[in-house]
């Protein structure tokens, strides 16, 4: 099935919502024409039997006390209601044993009627109800009861219906012709109801085309009164709130990218210049050449800082967050470092909890150790010192990095983890690009941990990385 087939027929999600609100509609109102026509035929019919109830119960006692012949029957009849109704006295097999004078002229033909028969033929010793369609008369309620417990005689009273038929089919006939105008009028109130819901949609949807076209800074408003709404639009602003500092991250990485290679190449650019004046001079060439050979350097140095923090902000593969053994990496990483400190004179000394444990990357993690050592030693004179711990505090892993180094300025702290922040006034002679803080900072992060560092200045620096144990 291709996917035009399954896109819905009605688009538009007012539309569909004017829809369901007209089935639903439509579903309750022919429910309330059920009930209200059952309601009232039982009503109606109900008054009917109540009526036949009396009538009969009355006169089967009078009937009961005498002889059950026409003289007795009609004297009877004439000082009773049921004068005017239709009347009969079976036996227990069904037969017609006597019927009031009106039915010998309006149905001649009721003594073979099978209903009346069925009736009293049955046996039945409690008033039956139940509605017979005679040929002359229509519709008639009739009632049977036994004339009393000795005989096997019953008697019928019937009343015609007359205009209960007439009435119940005229309220049919009236729902079923205002049900469908009901439908019709409300269709535009459900199309007025479902426009003002959306509204607030339609908003959100013209704010954020806005924001699409000019710039990051505004935000979605709408009326707390709307609590689902109002859930949705905080975690759209928060959402845009994540966009705009992820831009402004970018322009100013970007910014700095360009500023950090403008000035090697510029350098290249004006020793290539002298080299080029200075063609009949070799010993002018060779020292032209070193500092072209530098700037490389510092560009291809700059480089690699930008692909290890590009790998650093990528989550590792989900083949690649396997347990770690971290103790492990920490003490590889640590026995480089190690070698680095001895050609400086420092001493460098490790105190690793074994078998700790956490999910991630082992070579980024490796990196972690390598980096912070790394600065470690490059920013303590020699005969400092560098120590490497690595322990399990609750349900993390803490790993310092403690030197007797320079140390950083209190103002420079909050920026130290910035890409290409560098303190070039207190590190003056010492190489880097500014990125590694960057990538520890977002290989920990993406590990689901966090990293901070106290310092002071003289006294030196302490790197603390939290990680989450396995």
């Amino acid at each position: 099935m291709s996917s035009a087939s399954r896109r819905p027929l009605i688009r538009t999600l007012r539309a569909r919502l004017t829809i369901w609100y007209l089935l639903t509609l439509a579903l309750t109102l022919g429910l309330f024409t059920a009930l209200l026509f059952v309601a009232l035929s039982r009503t109606l019919y109900r008054h009917h039997d109540d009526e036949l109830f009396e009538q009969a119960t009355s006169l089967a006692e009078v009937l009961a006390g005498g002889p059950l012949n026409d003289a007795h029957i009609a004297g009877v009849l004439s000082g009773s209601r049921a004068a005017s109704r239709f009347v009969m006295l079976r036996d227990g097999r069904g037969e017609l044993r006597y019927r009031s004078p009106v039915l010998e002229f309006a149905e001649p033909n009721i003594g073979r009627h099978e209903a009346l028969i069925h009736a009293a033929a049955h046996g039945a010793r409690e008033p039956q109800f139940f509605t017979a369609t005679l040929e002359h008369s229509g519709a008639v309620r009739f009632i049977c009861i036994p004339l009393d417990a000795s005989s096997s005689a019953y008697l019928q009273v019937g009343n015609p219906l007359g205009d209960v038929p007439t009435t119940l089919h005229s309220v049919l006939w009236a729902c079923f012709g205002l049900v469908p105008l009901v439908l019709i009028l409300t269709s535009f109130g459900g199309w007025l109801i479902a426009r003002r819901a959306l509204a607030p949609i339609q908003s959100i949807d013209s704010t954020l085309q806005a924001i699409q076209a000019t710039d990051l800074a505004r935000r979605i408003d709408v009326d707390p009164a709307d609590e689902e709404l109002s859930r949705l639009v905080a975690t759209l602003n928060q959402l845009l709130d994540r966009l705009e500092r992820g831009f402004l991250s970018l322009r100013q990485f970007a910014a700095d990218v360009s500023h950090q290679l403008q000035t090697p190449l510029t350098v290249m650019q004006g020793s290539v210049d002298v080299a080029m004046r200075a063609a009949g001079r070799p010993d002018a060439n060779a020292s032209v050449l070193a500092d072209v050979a530098e700037e490389i350097r510092d560009m291809n140095a700059i480089l690699v800082g930008l692909r290890d923090l590009a790998l650093a902000d990528a989550s590792p593969p989900a083949e690649r967050r396997d347990p770690v053994d971290l103790s492990e990496a920490v003490r590889e990483a640590t026995e480089i470092i190690g070698a680095l400190g001895e050609a400086k004179q420092i001493g460098v000394k490790s105190n690793i909890q074994p078998a700790v444990t956490i999910h991630g990357d082992k070579v980024r993690l490796k990196q972690v150790v390598l980096n912070l050592g790394d600065n470690a030693v490059k920013y303590t004179p020699a005969g400092g010192d560098v120590t490497i711990d690595l322990s399990t505090e609750g349900d993390q892993a803490v790993l310092r990095v403690v030197d007797s180094g320079l140390g950083i300025d209190a103002a420079h702290l909050p920026r130290v983890f910035d890409r290409f922040y560098r303190i070039d006034a207190s590190r003056a002679g010492i190489e880097g690009t500014g990125l590694g803080l960057a990538i520890i900072k977002r290989i920990v992060e993406v590990h689901g941990g966090a990293v901070d560092v106290e310092s002071r200045v003289g006294r030196g620096s302490t790197f603390t990385v939290r990680l989450p144990l396995t």
